[in-house]
């Protein structure tokens, strides 16, 4: 046999040792620690769904799965943390509006939702509902658009900060409907939450979770609930659809991806877990509990999802003309 032959045969042999071993570990994933990080600090809401998640996938695993909390640049940090990982199955990311946002609102991003990760599965939706401070003599969103517009620049709306659902979901709805409102930015809910019981904002988009106690004390008024249909947790708030905004229906979502390049094999048992996790009743309780609806939407879907809204906040952030950082 000539070197030439011996070399082709040797390859193929290396190429099918190399296949075998990774075929090996796939077969065999986890056998160690999975890190999932979370974008946000420990006890957010984006922590509570990971970690009721995750504890639901480890015991079917048998196997460890940490939450790393990495806040810190609107989700840049950990999302760089994420896509530099190996791509073998053993890091993953906790995502959510920032994900989509990011692309259009920074003009240096050292990632790529696209480019960078491969989408597992989504985890649940948090609908969030318009609030008003009881003090604004509006009861529904008819009569905050009139106000609005009998009063261009006088009324504000609070967001948790730039790029996320409360504060380009109400850029969305005031395109919609020709408003002048002006953004009031703050670091996070606490400040905002405490800022229109007072009266101090004019109007927010809260979760259920964050609206709940205001809503008992009578310090805020719900007049729409921004979700596909009407929420069980607030069931007489009528839909922003029902009244006229169904463009304006921008519910957030959570979920998980890995970096780009892990094996579909891998990537099929972590969907396929997900997949369980929020099927199962006591998971599906614990996240309603918490705020969240338990929503499948696995690989391919979620992958559309994702790709939608990152067309859907691109064209808001032009709209508005808002400015990438």
């Amino acid at each position: 046999m000539n070197i030439r032959g011996l070399g082709v045969i040797m390859g193929a042999w290396l190429a099918a040792l190399a296949l075998s071993g990774a075929g090996s570990a796939q077969e065999g994933f986890p056998n160690r620690t999975v890190r999932v990080v979370n974008p946000y600090s420990a006890g957010s809401v984006a922590d509570v769904f990971g970690r009721i998640v995750t504890q639901n996938m480890a015991a079917q695993w048998k196997a460890s799965i940490i939450l790393e909390s990495k806040s810190g640049a609107n989700g840049s940090l950990a999302a760089e943390d994420v896509a530099r990982a190996a791509p073998d199955g053993y890091t993953w990311l906790l995502v959510t509006t920032f994900f989509t946002t990011s692309p259009s609102l920074n003009l240096v991003l050292r990632w790529d939702p696209l480019r960078d990760f491969v989408p597992v599965g989504q985890i649940c939706r948090a609908p969030n509902f318009f609030i008003v401070p009881t003090s604004l003599p509006v009861k529904n969103v008819a009569e905050f658009v009139a106000l609005a517009r009998a009063k261009p620049g006088t009324l504000n709306y609070g967001h948790p900060g730039k790029g996320s659902t409360g504060h380009l979901g109400f850029e969305l709805f005031k395109r919609l409907a020709g408003i002048d409102v002006t953004p009031i930015g703050y670091r996070g809910y606490p400040q905002m939450v405490a800022d229109i019981a007072g009266g101090l904002i004019t109007s927010t988009f809260l979760s259920a979770n964050q609206a709940l106690a205001q809503v008992q004390t009578g310090a805020i008024r719900i007049i729409a609930a921004i979700s596909d249909g009407r929420s069980k947790y607030f069931p007489d708030a009528p839909t922003m659809a029902e009244q006229g905004y169904a463009e304006a229906q921008v519910t957030p979502w959570f979920g998980i991806v890995v970096p780009a390049a892990t094996p579909q094999p891998i990537v099929n048992r972590i969907s396929q877990a997900l997949e369980i996790a929020i099927a199962n009743p006591e998971v599906r309780e614990r996240l309603d509990l918490a705020g969240c609806a338990a929503k499948s939407a696995p690989l391919g879907e979620f992958a559309d999802i994702i790709k939608s809204d990152i067309a859907l906040w691109a064209k808001v952030v032009k709209d508005a003309s808002i400015p990438a950082d």
